[in-house]
């Protein structure tokens, strides 16, 4: 029987739905959050809605923010004081079944992970226009160690490689993402802008679950640092021009997502979840096929 809500391990009820609550704060890459939970006795199950049509620039965003809604929950069972124990892709036969999270033992979060788990709230994507503050070099090496800590990458686009980036966005066949509150271009590429990609050295579906929880902790450093973040991911939603930035980038690493950071103005909060949307009961059931009625892949 699938019970929303419910304690798991030596986690409360109440406990529980804060982590959930954290877990689905991040601000999706599109409109739809991709992401639903379920609880058993001894674990949280994290799933992805495997659609089986879309492109793969939609497929790749679905794991992002899956990925992000995954970091969070870790850092929150964290800061419950229990150690989260992860396991990615735990069976072949369910391809929906990302994760399973398992609050085992006790651990103390560390001071920097507190912080993070602080900025959760606060973390919004903001696309009005940053000011010319420059985000300082010590700051710069803080988000790309976040990265690395999630086995992804961090690449900074230099001044001289700008032009190249603005080439490469003017030829993407795609419309620029929507603006969010207050307006704003998809990126305002300036030489003097803090522009970064995050990257993986493969591009597999792990490579880019790994690469949204890459994408969240470096956001969540950023936010902790007083910075605001636009995300744009228009540069990878055409197969050619995604090959043009990751030749840019040097050939190296895939680029799965493009960050824009600085200090803006503040943004409207977002309205929370609502947990009943996203975790999976008996009266809200992960439906077995989609709206079209086709099957889902993987979905029993």
């Amino acid at each position: 029987m699938k019970t929303g809500v419910m304690p798991v391990g030596h986690l409360s009820e109440t406990q529980v739905r804060s982590v959930l609550l954290a877990a689905t704060a991040p601000p999706p890459l599109r409109n739809a959050r991709p992401w639903r939970f379920q609880c058993t006795p001894d674990s949280i199950e994290l799933y992805a809605d495997p659609l089986t049509t879309g492109t793969d620039s939609e497929q790749r965003e679905r794991l992002l923010d899956c990925g992000a809604a995954l970091l969070n929950l870790r850092l929150a069972i964290k800061a419950q004081g229990s150690h989260a124990d992860v396991q990615l892709f735990p069976s072949a036969g369910r391809p929906d079944l990302l994760a399973v999270v398992r609050p085992q033992g006790y651990e103390t979060i560390a001071p920097l992970d507190g912080e993070l788990v602080a900025a959760i709230a606060d973390r919004q994507s903001n696309r009005r226009p940053f000011t010319a503050a420059v985000v300082p070099a010590a700051v710069q090496r803080q988000l790309r160690r976040a990265a690395e800590v999630e086995r992804a990458w961090l690449a900074t686009i230099t001044a001289e490689q700008v032009p190249q980036l603005r080439e490469i966005m003017r030829h993407t066949e795609v419309p620029p993402a929507t603006p969010g509150p207050g307006g704003g271009t998809d990126l305002d590429l300036e030489p003097d802008r803090l522009v970064v990609v995050i990257g993986s050295l493969r591009d597999t579906a792990l490579a880019r679950f790994q690469a949204g929880q890459a994408m969240q902790r470096v956001l969540l450093t950023a936010t902790a640092a007083g910075l605001s973040a636009a995300l744009s991911s228009q540069a990878m939603a055409v197969p050619a021009t995604r090959r043009e930035l990751r030749q840019l980038l040097g050939g190296g690493l895939w680029p799965q997502i493009m960050l824009r950071l600085g200090h803006g103005t503040a943004v409207p909060s977002l309205a929370p979840t609502q947990l009943e949307d996203v975790v999976i009961s008996d009266e809200h059931p992960f439906p077995a096929s989609r709206p079209d009625g086709v099957a889902r892949r993987g979905f029993r």
